[in-house]
């Protein structure tokens, strides 16, 4: 994530929003094959998955410091 960002700015965190929110898994707007494809495709499934746990992490975010 760049400097400035915040964790909403994350593909992965825009990915699991948009299955919440109801938009197709066709709407990612990050180019196919990009890390950041991956990352929402990846959110964007998971969102969808029953056995999923509360809370979300994003493998993309870097340790805390």
């Amino acid at each position: 994530m760049s400097e400035g960002a915040t964790a909403s700015d994350s593909p992965f965190i825009k990915g699991r929003n948009a299955r919440l929110y109801g938009k197709q898994r066709e709407s990612c707007p990050y180019a196919e094959g990009s890390p950041d494809h991956a990352a929402w495709i990846e959110a964007y499934d998971e969102a969808g998955d029953d056995r999923m746990e509360t809370g979300t992490v994003d493998p993309q975010a870097g340790p805390k410091t």
